[in-house]
């Protein structure tokens, strides 16, 4: 069975096991799902339970520690929340990017901090183990639209009253606007931890767009996002490879 036929079932199940109903009116000759289908990416979700040996660990013991100009020990600070609180180390290895030894994200005051060490292996103590379990995340509908075929652009479009020109050049088509569209997006949310629950955090994938950044700015610089964390959200943390490498960003709503 062929890596693109795998990756078809799991699609398949995973939207039947969300429920997905297909009573969605959608323009048959257009093939919407097949084209969401066709731009899916392959992601990881972390879970506190599963097979093999565990990728990460959520809380507990960093992989790499803090370096001592950033390690707080004043009471006043520590009682404030005034220090870097360490939330998940990951094996490198199994980043997007894969990059040797481990990686640790720390957050303080809603701004993440990163540590890399390509010689450090992952400690398990304490926290809580994370299992790897491979997955596919459909676009967004505002991916699917900028990604989309000229006809299925031009459907969407019509439907908002608009040009696809006008709406190529937003971020956020406004798929709220449209009953059917609505219905649409609601489908492509259905499965994705932010609205389903049930993930830590997650390997690749599609960026969503928040509040405070679009969808399609990091992308279009040619950025690639890593994990984003969804345990003791607020804040949502990001992890983008960059051309410096690598990068965080906290989200709110």
């Amino acid at each position: 069975m062929s890596h693109d036929t795998i990756n078809s079932l799991r699609l398949r199940r995973l939207l039947y096991t969300q429920g997905m109903s297909a009573d969605l009116a959608l323009p048959a000759h257009l093939d919407v799902m097949g084209q969401a289908q066709r731009l899916a990416r392959p992601v990881t979700f972390l879970r506190p339970s599963g097979e093999g040996a565990p990728v990460a660990l959520w809380g507990g013991t960093p992989s790499v520690p803090l370096p001592p100009e950033l390690v707080v020990t004043d009471e006043d600070d520590l009682e404030d929340g005034a220090f870097f609180d360490h939330w998940l180390s990951i094996d490198a290895r199994r980043l997007p990017v894969p990059l040797p030894g481990c990686l640790s994200l720390y957050e303080q005051s809603v701004e993440p901090l990163l540590l890399h060490n390509p010689e450090a292996t992952l400690d398990m103590s304490g926290g809580t183990p994370l299992y790897a379990h491979p997955g596919i995340e459909l676009p967004h509908i505002n991916a699917l639209f900028r990604s989309g075929t000229p006809a299925l652009q031009a459907w969407m479009a019509e439907l908002l009253g608009e040009t696809p020109a006008a709406l190529l050049a937003r971020s956020d088509i406004g798929a709220y606007r449209h009953p059917t569209l609505d219905g649409l997006d609601q489908r492509l949310r259905s499965a994705h931890p932010l609205w389903a629950g049930g993930v830590t955090a997650q390997l690749g994938g599609w960026a969503w767009g928040w509040p405070d950044e679009a969808w399609d700015t990091r992308e279009s610089r040619g950025e690639r996002l890593l994990l984003t964390t969804f345990e003791r959200s607020e804040p949502w943390i990001e992890v983008w490879w960059t051309e410096r490498g690598l990068a965080g960003v906290a989200h709110l709503t």
